[in-house]
């Protein structure tokens, strides 16, 4: 396949037309030859044009802007327009449009849900190029027209509160039973006080299952390290002697893959651990930096943080999806939910690195500081990342992943050359995703371990050695974020209610939450599925969950900090807000700060955001705001089919610098038109805003490029 540079301005990358397409979900099926977005070999254009194939939908989910008259309607696109008008000479005929389907209604329509447009596009002018429908188009519908809300008019942020049960979605959920590994080929071995032992039962499950002998003929055990200048392969470091009943570990095994062999060498099981170990000589570090912190910046308190992030998980299918795990989050730990979270961009790295960082990814390549490759190692811009202003304040750090290439440090990145923080889980996920034998048939399984109860273990464990009592000096910045459960199916999020739950509950067990902050989040919305093709997967691929859970004494302590972070709940954030609140916990002094401002990106839950705020203040990108009404557009007949035409005059405007190197484009299909009408405000200008999803078409390639191209690309490098 042929791959883009992130950072051209042209590449764009379609999913595949013959037998190498990559893996779809049933529901998401199109006919060859169809662009649709939502598998991995969808790539948007990239740069920094105001239009974006912002592969939201389908393949063009843009916002434009359609202006009338009684003489003329224009449709812009930032700085790309089109006006029919009455005296221009047709340059488009209805030929071209005749096979052109009119947008699909949704399944819930007349239902409000909300976007907004940035002033950028609101204030261009300039005109590209005019051409005129049929006359008819030009109705009084679609001509009078007084919808705009002007651009420096301030107002609260509309967040659309749509039901999770509505019934337009029912038939898209799967609810599926709760993940159950039982039938797979057990684990024989278990880890206890850092000793191995064989489960005699389980090892005679284990035979029948692989057909073995039916006699153990011996395990033994391997310790497991990152290979040099890699993040996605390991290395064997020690091999263990043969046993046969038990043995014990090393103080310096820490990642260990134990596999048992029958008396013909064949394997019966293997099974993988993870165990945390202490370094006496960082540990000295670690406190010595502590108490350069406690001295400088006195610190009010020095609470551990933890945080929990499952990949395009939305909080309305959280709701739906879990609610075991969100019931105890909120009423036994007493989280509070962030009520207007936005995401900031479509897919995962978008926004966990300016949850992270406070930047953008962008932002680390052009900063002298920093000069991040896109595509090089993750050491480039690690101490920018909020784990490691806590480890120099001396926190002790952790990071978990659950996939080896799509983490958002992994795809299309070499990931981190040296380990990032202090217990970095890595060893076991990349050695034992590979395993056909414990985990060919079900990838949420190690053998018969559930994956979240095996990788959330090395948290328990943390906390187990960090951060037992209120009093200890060792505070910890653990983080987390699994991808596998609800990446490639949003209904596989039913499977983990009670795994996520039982994980709670064991966290409360420990003393450990007694001086931690659990921040409980995702990344963005479900972005691939049959729901997305409904009013509320229009809504829910754009609002990610963010929790807050603090310790039972914290809100007595510190009232007017709470007062203010739960008046938050309802104000517009983003997860440039989750960073500015991580640094003020890490400097936490126990005061409200100072009111938040209009135009302040990054502002902490402890200050008040502004209710006025705007996703332009927050810098959340028009095509993810949900702060003004959007619903079904109600166009005149014919008029989407023209507004599908000046995107995909649009699209081609951008590949017109390599037209000799890309296919010929044809508008497929017109899926949907919404348009934003804000409630309660008078309008001065005659102008409505509109967001269109369609369908592009590749067939037919150049003929100098088909021997080039294979047909999963229009444009080639």
């Amino acid at each position: 396949m042929i791959r883009p540079n992130p950072t051209s301005n042209y590449s764009v990358v379609l999913c595949p037309s013959n037998g190498q397409e990559e893996k779809k979900s049933s529901a998401m099926q199109t006919a060859p030859g169809q662009a649709f977005a939502g598998t991995r070999c969808m790539k948007y254009l990239a740069g920094r044009t105001r239009f974006q194939l912002a592969v939201v939908l389908l393949v063009v989910w843009s916002t434009g802007i359609y202006m009338g008259s009684n003489t003329a309607i224009t449709f812009r696109i930032g700085s790309f327009q089109r006006t029919f008008s009455e005296r221009a000479r047709p340059a488009l005929h209805s030929k071209e449009l005749k096979n052109i389907s009119e947008p699909s209604s949704f399944a819930s329509q007349g239902r409000n849900v909300s976007s907004n447009l940035t002033d950028t596009l609101r204030k261009t002018t300039k005109l590209m190029t005019s051409f005129r429908p049929p006359s008819k188009l030009l109705t009084t519908r679609a001509t009078v027209l007084t919808s705009e809300l002007p651009a420096n008019t301030s107002r609260v942020c509309a967040f659309p509160q749509i039901d999770p049960f509505d019934p337009s979605i029912e038939k898209y959920l799967k609810r599926k039973p709760p993940l159950n590994c039982s039938s797979n080929v057990p684990n024989v071995v278990y880890l206890h006080e850092e000793e191995i032992k064989i489960d005699s039962v389980k090892l005679k499950a284990a035979m029948k299952l692989t057909n073995s002998s039916g006699k153990l003929g011996f395990c033994q055990y391997k310790v497991l390290q990152r290979k040099a200048k890699s993040d996605h392969s390991v290395k064997i470091d020690f091999t263990s002697p043969s046993f046969q009943k038990s043995i014990k570990l090393k103080k310096s095994d820490e990642d260990i893959k134990v596999e048992c062999f029958d008396t013909k060498n064949k394997t019966i099981s293997r099974s993988y651990f993870t165990v945390l170990r202490l370094d006496p000589e960082k540990e000295q570090v670690h406190s010595d930096s502590y108490k350069v912190h406690i001295d400088k910046n006195s610190p009010a308190e020095t609470l551990s943080i933890l945080m929990i992030g499952i990949d395009g998980f939305a909080k309305q299918h959280f709701a739906r999806a879990m609610p075991k795990t969100r019931d105890f989050l909120m009423k036994e730990l007493g989280a509070l939910e962030m009520n207007k979270h936005s995401k900031l961009g479509y897919s995962t790295s978008p926004n966990v690195v300016p949850l992270l960082s406070g930047r953008t990814n962008e932002e680390l390549t052009n900063d002298t500081k920093w000069r991040f490759k896109t595509r090089g190692w993750m050491d480039q811009i690690n101490e920018a990342f909020v784990w490691s202003d806590a480890r120099r304040l001396g926190y002790r750090t952790g990071l978990i992943f659950d996939q080896v290439y799509i983490t958002a440090f992994h795809y299309l990145r070499h990931g981190f050359d040296r380990k990032p923080v202090d217990h970095y889980m890595r060893p076991l996920v990349v050695e034992s995703i590979k395993d056909p034998l414990m985990r060919q048939h079900r990838k949420h399984c190690f053998g018969d371990e559930p994956e979240i109860s095996k990788l959330y273990d090395y948290w328990l464990q943390l906390l187990h050695h960090y951060n037992s009592t209120k009093t200890n000096q060792t505070p910890f910045f653990a983080y987390s974020f699994l991808t596998r459960l609800t990446h490639d199916d949003y209904n596989m999020a039913f499977a983990g209610d009670e795994l996520y739950l039982k994980f709670l509950t064991d966290l409360k067990a420990t003393n450990a939450l007694n001086n931690t902050v659990i921040i409980w989040f995702s990344d963005h919305g479900e972005r691939f599925g049959a729901i997305r093709h409904t009013f509320t997967g229009e809504v829910e691929t754009n609002t990610p969950y963010l929790f807050f859970a603090f310790p039972p004494w914290f809100e007595k302590k510190y009232p007017e900090v709470m007062r203010v972070f739960k008046t938050n709940q309802n104000r517009l954030t983003s997860h440039y807000d989750t960073y500015a609140t991580l640094q003020d916990l890490l400097y936490f002094k126990g005061v409200v700060g100072p009111k938040g401002r209009r135009g302040e990106r990054s502002i902490s839950l402890f200050r008040e955001i502004p209710l006025d705020r705007t996703c332009e203040d927050a810098q959340i990108p028009a095509e993810y705001c949900l702060c003004s009404g959007l619903s079904q557009a109600d166009l005149a007949p014919g008029l989407a089919k023209y507004l599908g035409t000046v995107l995909r005059d649009k699209v081609i405007s951008i590949l017109s610098k390599q037209k000799e190197k890309c296919a010929t484009l044809k508008l497929s299909s017109v899926e949907r038109v919404l348009e934003e009408k804000t409630k309660g405000e008078e309008t001065k200008s005659k102008t409505r805003n509109f967001r269109c999803q369609l369908y592009l078409d590749y067939h037919h390639y150049p003929q100098m490029m088909r021997k080039f191209l294979p047909p999963m690309v229009f444009c080639r490098e």
